[in-house]
């Protein structure tokens, strides 16, 4: 890497810090400030026309490799068992370098050279990892946690869009989709142990299980689990044998024994039946609203498993099943399932569910158990081979799975087809079968099917919380509409909006949180001659991760048409706000008066905590421009950083940032060193030499650095910026990441 520090970047940091910090922290619009904008993506095959109904699927060969180069006239679709013709056929490769490197751009090319139908498109993966805290175990848990460790570590990429999520809720406002892993890494320590709680009364030292009680309660005669417990119940309340009337006494019993027993099995299930219903409820709900997520989803159900049928008392969980399924397909979510019980699964409970009595319980009763684990298993074997996806069961190994899957499901087929008849819209299951013809030895992995007619990508997507039907819809007004966007937890592209977030600590030991804000000219509206000046509406909060508002803003701008400018043009506003450390999500939407399109984004920020005396810095900052002031032309000039950090090849990137406690010698002097390396995916593509810090500056608490360094070496595409401070005289380093694209 050419790096190059210029004096003219720490002239710009220092301008940028008396800028920034020494001036109010209300709001700074910069408004036609010259900034690229990404160019439209090709939609969804949903957008193609809305009667086509589409397909997700991976194509696997014996030793679990995708199987690359297919052509649409390889395969064969079947609805109800009956032929249709592929209407669309399209190849995708998920987002990540490692995935693109299983995905040969050269084969892909080839490819398309031999079939025009096929398009090669490039996403990001949506991750999202299901806990079913309420069916497992405290060292299942654990375990649990040990496997998303790994997956922060060692498998998420900057790209990657992952959410934890819980069936309690127990994570909260932090169970969203997030690419930034000290927020994940929060939301896994919220995931506590939830004690499973299903008692059933009078069966002794031997706990009743929900597979045992359903035993009893679908005995027709002679059933020996029903005679285990209670002979146990016998045991409990045995009179003496020498009192009179014993017979009679202990035929009495028999009878009130049996009752409690079957009363006990009816309470174990409708106990059983209602904690499931509560999971299912979470599950369908992430499902659906997974749907607004554009591409292919990945979803990971981690549990100890469960019944799929708690019985006539229980609720109706086969038909929930379904439902969930059928969200899961039409969301585009493919599920892989984790008994998180590992090896070992399996035994007859005590009474307070500690250690399994497998040699102590009866002998009849341990060949009833022989179906027990399997039974748990059904219903986490139906979600995945329903939706596409495997289940893992009797490995302890779940890290390593997760590695195989996130390979396995790297590239993937899309098809669609054109339903021809009246009825096949009718609501109903359709059974989907693809299969590749004449290759019997490769496995086809996709959702067994849907439950209703084809339907266009506005009803599949789900719809916003906010909205109501025509009937009970409320006035649209500004302020509801821009309210609207606020809460909902996935952006509005109405009109584009861009997000960048940084954070600097002020010479009044204050640190201060920027927010800003890009908002395109091409989506902007400028009268019917293109003259008028347009106005924008713009309201933002910004969110605890509780939730709570920790603080708000509005304004109103007037924004006047560009002349023989290019339509990538884009209007800047920032807002200063002082924050406390902690993590926080900025949420803000912009609104276009006169054409009424409303636009929203929304990010998080971690702010450290500078009191603990620990090594820290700044955010990154990245392409600091001068911009002239033009409402204040004694102002001096203001310092604009990059919002959507897309920069030329042919460009330098500079970038700055302020240290902040770093320890020091007895002379007063700091031994801070500086690594800086560039990495795509991981991969480490550029790095400059560890270089020792200038300690140059007036102000000892806040140090600066910034280098530049030509992007002409990179390909297109996107990058990570990372920054490594060392202080050898306390022993401790920090690291601060900012992601870039290379145009």
């Amino acid at each position: 890497m050419n790096f190059r520090q210029r004096t003219t970047s720490f002239l710009i940091s220092c301008i940028c810090l008396a800028t920034l910090l020494n001036g109010s922290t209300g709001s700074v619009p910069v408004v036609n400030a010259q900034l690229p904008q990404p160019k439209a993506q090709d939609g969804d095959v949903l957008r193609i026309n809305t009667d086509l109904v589409q397909t997700a699927f991976t194509v696997i060969d014996k030793d679990g490799h995708f199987v690359d180069g297919l052509e649409r006239s390889q395969f064969e679709l079947t609805v109800d068992g009956k032929p249709r013709p592929i209407s669309f056929f399209e190849r995708v490769t998920a987002g990540s370098s490692r995935e693109e490197q299983l995905a040969n751009r050269a084969d892909a090319g080839a490819a398309a050279a031999k079939s025009p139908a096929i398009r090669q498109t490039v996403r990001g993966r949506n991750i999202v990892f299901f806990i079913d805290d309420l069916h497992l175990s405290l060292d299942s848990l654990n375990r649990t946690k040990q496997m998303l460790r790994h997956f922060l570590d060692a498998e998420m990429s900057s790209k990657d869009s992952v959410a934890f999520t819980s069936a309690s809720g127990h994570i909260g406002f932090l169970q969203q989709f997030t690419n930034n892993k000290v927020v994940l890494d929060a939301a896994m320590g919220r995931l506590t142990y939830v004690p499973y709680s299903v008692q059933g009364f009078g069966t002794g030292s031997t706990k009743m299980t929900e597979y045992l009680a359903l035993s009893i309660q679908n005995s027709k005669s002679d059933n020996k689990v029903q005679a285990f417990y209670m002979g146990e119940c016998l045991k409990q309340n045995l009179p003496p044998k020498n009192i009179p009337g014993y017979s009679t006494l202990v035929a009495a019993l028999k009878a009130t024994c049996e009752t409690e027993v079957k009363n006990s099995a009816r309470a174990v299930l409708m106990q059983a039946g209602a904690i499931t219903t509560n999971m299912y409820a979470s599950l369908e709900s992430l499902m659906r609203s997974s749907a607004r997520a554009p591409g292919r989803k990945l979803a990971f159900f981690v549990s100890d498993g469960f019944l799929m049928d708690t019985g006539m008392n229980g609720p109706n969980l086969p038909e929930k099943l379904e439902q969930i399924i059928d969200a899961a397909t039409r969301a585009g979510v493919v599920i892989y399932t984790i008994d998180a019980r590992g090896l070992g699964a399996g035994g007859v409970a005590d009474a307070d569910n500690s250690k399994p009595q497998i040699g102590s319980a009866d002998p009849g009763l341990q060949m009833a158990m022989i179906g027990e684990v399997s039974a748990y298993q059904n219903a986490m074997n139906a979600l995945a081979g329903d939706t596409g996806g495997r289940a893992l069961r009797n490995q302890n190994y779940f890290d390593r799975w997760v590695d195989k899957v996130l390979d396995e499901t790297s590239n993937y087929y899309l098809l669609a087809w054109r339903p021809d008849k009246d009825d096949e819209k009718a609501p109903k299951f359709r059974h989907v079968k693809v299969t590749v013809t004449g290759h019997p030895e490769l496995t086809v992995r996709a959702p067994r099917g849907y439950v209703e007619g084809p339907t266009s990508a506005a009803d599949t997507a789900a719809v916003s919380p906010t909205e109501k039907s025509p009937g009970n819809q409320k006035v649209k007004t500004p302020e509801t509409e821009l309210g609207a966007a606020l809460s909902d937890y996935y952006p509005s592209s109405g009109l584009p909006t861009l997000l960048s977030l940084t954070y600097l600590n002020t010479p009044k030991n204050e640190t201060v949180l920027t927010s800003s804000i890009q908002i395109a000219n091409r989506g902007l509206s400028f009268g019917d001659d293109g003259r008028q000046p347009a106005t924008i509406k713009i309201a933002a909060v910004v969110l605890n991760d509780k939730g709570k508002i920790a603080a708000s803003f509005k304004n109103q701008l007037n924004v006047n048409p560009l002349t023989g400018e290019s339509d990538a043009a884009g209007v800047i506003y920032n807002q200063h706000t002082p924050l406390a450390a902690g993590i926080y999500q900025v949420r803000v939407a912009v609104r276009d008066e006169k054409s009424g399109r409303v636009g929203s984004a929304m990010q998080w920020v971690v702010i450290p905590d500078l009191t603990t005396r620990q090594l820290n810095t700044s955010s990154v900052l990245l392409g600091g421009q001068v911009l002239e002031n033009a409402k204040k032309k004694d102002a001096g000039p203001q310092i604009q950083f990059s919002v959507d950090h897309r920069f030329s090849r042919r460009a330098r990137m500079g970038y700055w940032m302020f240290i902040y406690n770093a320890k020091r010698d007895a002379s007063g002097a700091p031994s801070l060193t500086a690594q800086t390396n560039v990495l795509r995916d991981g991969q480490v593509m550029l790095a400059s030499p560890p270089r020792k810090l200038n300690q140059g500056g007036d102000d000892p608490e806040r140090i600066p650095f910034g280098e530049d360094m030509a992007l002409q070496t990179l390909a297109p595409g996107r990058y990570d910026l990372r920054v490594t401070i060392t202080d050898s005289l306390a022993g401790t380093s920090v690291t601060q990441t900012v992601a870039f694209e290379v145009l």
